[in-house]
């Protein structure tokens, strides 16, 4: 008897054994064919058509054009100066060289027969409404340039620094020396000048 007891209890030992076996077995065919499956389903597709060209905008105006190649820079002057003026004294209306007071704002060079010369000159101007000032460049004290205007007045208050430009090119000149000055006219108020540069380029043509 004890030993065909035994025997049924060996015969269900082993058939759980197998029952989890096959279990096992299935769960990793199962695990391993999703995985399988998945790189199936996110293989990537192939590539869809390319997209038409879009429009082309319209072109820029075109820019200015460049000096002649004839033309050759033969030297260049540049003084530069950090200090303030302030034009309370100067007289109202009336045109006054800044060298008068700065002159590093004035140059004297002797130049080539024909050749042309090329003034720059910029500044920032300090001003409490209401005031104006004016400023051109002036060659040999005949030729001069247009002018640039700042100016600051009612409702405006309060201080305001306003940065200012303007540039000359002079007509073919003789040979020999020319000066180019900077000058200023008060309109009203007392404006300051303040960091000023002044660059001088002769030009042959």
């Amino acid at each position: 008897m004890e030993k065909g007891n035994r025997g049924g209890r060996e015969q269900k030992k082993y058939g759980w054994t197998i029952l989890a076996l096959a279990l096992i077995i299935g769960l990793l065919a199962g695990v391993l064919g999703a995985v399988l499956g998945a790189q199936v389903f996110v293989k990537q597709g192939p590539s869809g058509p390319q997209g038409d060209t879009g429009d082309v905008g319209p072109q820029g105006p075109q820019g200015l054009g460049g000096a002649n190649g004839t033309d050759s820079i033969l030297q260049v002057i540049q003084k530069r100066n950090e200090t303030e003026i302030d034009t309370v004294n100067f007289t109202i209306m009336q045109w006054v060289n800044i060298s008068d007071i700065d002159a590093s704002m004035m140059v004297t060079f002797n130049v080539q027969q024909n050749s042309k010369i090329l003034i720059q000159f910029s500044t920032s101007q300090r001003l409490e409404p209401p005031a104006s000032i004016w400023i051109r460049i002036v060659v040999d004290g005949v030729q001069n340039s247009s002018k640039y205007v700042c100016a600051t007045g009612p409702p405006a208050s309060g201080t305001y620094v306003i940065p200012g430009y303007v540039d000359f090119l002079t007509d073919s000149l003789t040979a020999g020396q020319h000066t180019v000055n900077v000058q200023a006219l008060r309109q009203v108020g007392s404006p300051v000048l303040l960091d000023r540069t002044l660059t001088v380029t002769e030009i042959a043509a």
